[in-house]
C-alpha cells in the first residue's frame, strides 16, 4: 500500500527540500551583500555579484528573515553564525528594529538593493523601526515588507500603517503616513492626587508631557554625556531600556570617536566591558554583548590602543577592552605596532599582543598575506612573541619567492628554538640567500650540541661566501664542543686543506672565535698561533689570549 504512494510522496520530499536549499541560499547571499555594503562600500563587483546571486535565488520563492535569540531566522530556520555577515546582518535588524522582513517571490532588484542599503546604514536610536518605513516607503518599495518594533508593516490590501498600541493619540492608516508632519495633541494630564496611568514593562516614555511612546519618537541625538547614560544604565534593569541606553552611549562614543577624544572612547568602552562582565542575567548580557560589537569598530578600537603607550596607569582597562573585542581587539594591536617609531612604544605593543591570544591567529594568518612587507612583519612579531605553534608556518614560509621575507623566517624560527624549528634552520643553510644562510648561521649558534656543530662545520667546507663563512665561524665559536674547536682552529691555521689560500679575515674571524670558545684546547690553539709568520696573526692571537686570561681573574 505504502509503496503505491511512493510516487506522490517523491515530489512532495523533493519540493521541501528545494524550499530548505533556497531560502537559506538565500539567506546568505543576502547577508554577504549587507556585509559588503557595511564593510567594503567601495567593492563594487562582489556588490553586483552578491545582488545578482540573491535576485536570481528570490524567484524560487518568499523568504521570511527574523531574528530569535539575536540570531538570524530564514523561513523558521535559524542560520549557522560562521556564514559571512550572519552576525552582522542579525545585528542590523535588531539595531533598526526590524522584527520581520517578508521579501515577495521573485522580488524586484531595486527592491532588494533597496533594503540592503538600508540595513546597512547607522540604525536610529529609539525610533521603532518609523525610519525603515519611512525608507521603503519613499522607495516605494512592493516586494519587500517590513514589520518593525513601533509599527506593524504595511497592509498590503491598504497600504496603511497601522500602530500596535490602542492609545487614541497614536494615529493610523494615512493620519500615520504623514505623522511626522503634522503636531500631534498632547495627553492631558493626570489630574492632583490621582496616579499616572500604569505602563507594562516593554513601553518607553520619552516625555512625560506629551505621554508618547519610544517606538513613535525620532531621537537623532542623545541626550546627555556618556557619564548620564551610564548612571542611568547602573539603574535599570529593564531589557528594553538597557537597550535604548546602550544605543545611545554607542553612538554618543563613535561621536567621540570623530572627534578625536580618545580618552572618552576608551572610557566608555571599557565601562560597558566591565558592566557586561558583572551582569548575571542572559538578556541583559545579549544587549551589551550586542552593543560591544557594535563598538568593536577598527576607528574605536584603534583610538583605544594608541592610548596604551600614553597613559600606563589604565593599561589593564584598555587591555580588557582588547581582548574582550577578540581578533579585531588583535589587529588594531598589530596597526599600532607596526606603526609605532619608538622602540619604547614597540615594547608595550610588543607585550600586549603576547598577553593578547586572539593576536597569534591573526598573525599566522598574515604569513600567507601576498604582500611580502606584511609577511615579514608577522614573521618578525610571531619570533618576538616565540609562539611555538607558529613553528610550522614559518618553516613553511622558508619557501617564499622574496628573500626578505624568507630572512624575517629564520630570524623567527631561530628565536622559537622547537626542535621542528632548527631543524628548519639546518635547511635554511642551504638557501640561495647569503642574508638568509647567515641568519640561520647565527640560529644555530645558540643550539649548543654535536648536531649543530657537525652541520655548521659541513656547511663551511661547502660555503662560497665569504661574509657567511665568517658567520659560520663565529657561531662555531658559541657553540664551543670539541668538533667546532678543531674545524676553528684549522682554520686558522695558515694553510689547510680545505682552502690553497686562506684570506686574512678568514684567519681572523677563526682567532676571535677561539677566544669567544675559550676552552683548553681553544686556549692552546691561540697559544700556538703567538709564533705564525704572519705579524697580524700574532698580535691578534696575543690579545685574545690575554682577554681570555683576564676573563678568567674576574669570575675567580
Amino acid at each position: 500500500m505504502l509503496r503505491a504512494f511512493q510516487p506522490l510522496l517523491s515530489p512532495v520530499r523533493t519540493g521541501l527540500a528545494a524550499y530548505m536549499d533556497y531560502s537559506v541560499t538565500f539567506a546568505r547571499h543576502f547577508s554577504r551583500l549587507v556585509w559588503l555594503l557595511l564593510h567594503e562600500s567601495g567593492n563594487i563587483d562582489e556588490q553586483k555579484a552578491a545582488l545578482r546571486a540573491v535576485v536570481t535565488v528570490s524567484k524560487d520563492g518568499p523568504i521570511k528573515l527574523a531574528t530569535q535569540d539575536w540570531r538570524l531566522v530564514v523561513n523558521g530556520s535559524a542560520l549557522p553564525e560562521a556564514l559571512t555577515g550572519v552576525q552582522d546582518l542579525a545585528a542590523q535588524l535588531i539595531g533598526h528594529a526590524i522584527r520581520e522582513l517578508a521579501i515577495d517571490q521573485a522580488a524586484a532588484p531595486a527592491d532588494l538593493l533597496g533594503i540592503a542599503r538600508i540595513l546597512a546604514a547607522e540604525p536610529m536610536p529609539g525610533d521603532g523601526g518609523r525610519a525603515v518605513e519611512q525608507k521603503l516607503g519613499s522607495m516605494g518599495a512592493k516586494t519587500v515588507h517590513a514589520t518593525v518594533q513601533g509599527l506593524e508593516a504595511v497592509s498590503r490590501r491598504t497600504g496603511q500603517m497601522q500602530a500596535i498600541s490602542d492609545d487614541p493619540e497614536v494615529r493610523t492608516g494615512s493620519e500615520a503616513a504623514s505623522a511626522s508632519t503634522k503636531p500631534e495633541p498632547k495627553r492631558k494630564p493626570a489630574s492632583p492626587g490621582k496616579p499616572a496611568p500604569s505602563r507594562g514593562p516593554g513601553d518607553f516614555v520619552t516625555d512625560e508631557a506629551s505621554g508618547r511612546f519610544l517606538a513613535f519618537s525620532a531621537v537623532q541625538t542623545p541626550k546627555g554625556t556618556a557619564g548620564d547614560i551610564l548612571a542611568q544604565l547602573d539603574a535599570t534593569r529593564s531589557v528594553n531600556l538597557t537597550t535604548r541606553l546602550l544605543d545611545e552611549l554607542v553612538t554618543v562614543t563613535e561621536n567621540s570617536g570623530r572627534e578625536g577624544k580618545s580618552e572618552a572612547v576608551a572610557r566608555a568602552f571599557h565601562a560597558v566591558v566591565a558592566r557586561e562582565a558583572a551582569i548575571k542575567e542572559p538578556d541583559l548580557k545579549r544587549a551589551y554583548a550586542m552593543a560591544i560589537r557594535r563598538m568593536s569598530k577598527p576607528t574605536l578600537l584603534r583610538a583605544v590602543a594608541m592610548l596604551l603607550p600614553r597613559r600606563r596607569e589604565d593599561v589593564e582597562n584598555y587591555m580588557a577592552v582588547l581582548a574582550r573585542s577578540g581578533e579585531d581587539g588583535a589587529d588594531a594591536l598589530i596597526e599600532q605596532l607596526t606603526a609605532a617609531q619608538s622602540l619604547s612604544d614597540r615594547r608595550i605593543y610588543f607585550d600586549c599582543l603576547v598577553r593578547l591570544h586572539a593576536g597569534v591567529p591573526a598573525l599566522v594568518h598574515m604569513l600567507g598575506d601576498a604582500r611580502w612587507y606584511v609577511a615579514r612583519n608577522a614573521a618578525d612579531l610571531l619570533g618576538e612573541m616565540q609562539v611555538p605553534q607558529a613553528e610550522s608556518p614559518l618553516a613553511e614560509l622558508l619557501k617564499h619567492d622574496d628573500d626578505r621575507v624568507r630572512r624575517a623566517a629564520t630570524t623567527a624560527l631561530a628565536k622559537l628554538g622547537t626542535p621542528k624549528a632548527v631543524q628548519s634552520l639546518r635547511d635554511a643553510l642551504r638557501d640561495t640567500s647569503p642574508q638568509v644562510r647567515m641568519q640561520a648561521a647565527a640560529g644555530l649558534a645558540a643550539r649548543k650540541g654535536a648536531k649543530s656543530a657537525s652541520t655548521l662545520a659541513k656547511a663551511l667546507d661547502t660555503e662560497p661566501d665569504v661574509e657567511v663563512q665568517l658567520m659560520i665561524l663565529s657561531a662555531l665559536g658559541r657553540v664551543a664542543n670539541a668538533e667546532a674547536v678543531s674545524k676553528l682552529a684549522k682554520a686558522a691555521e695558515p694553510e689547510g686543506r680545505l682552502f690553497e689560500k686562506k684570506p686574512p679575515a678568514f684567519r681572523m674571524a677563526a682567532i676571535t672565535a677561539l677566544g669567544e670558545a675559550n676552552t683548553p684546547a681553544a686556549r692552546a690553539a691561540l697559544d700556538a698561533l703567538r709564533n705564525d709568520k704572519d705579524k697580524d696573526v700574532r698580535e691578534l692571537a696575543y690579545r685574545v689570549l690575554l682577554q681570555t686570561a683576564r676573563e678568567a681573574d674576574s669570575k675567580a
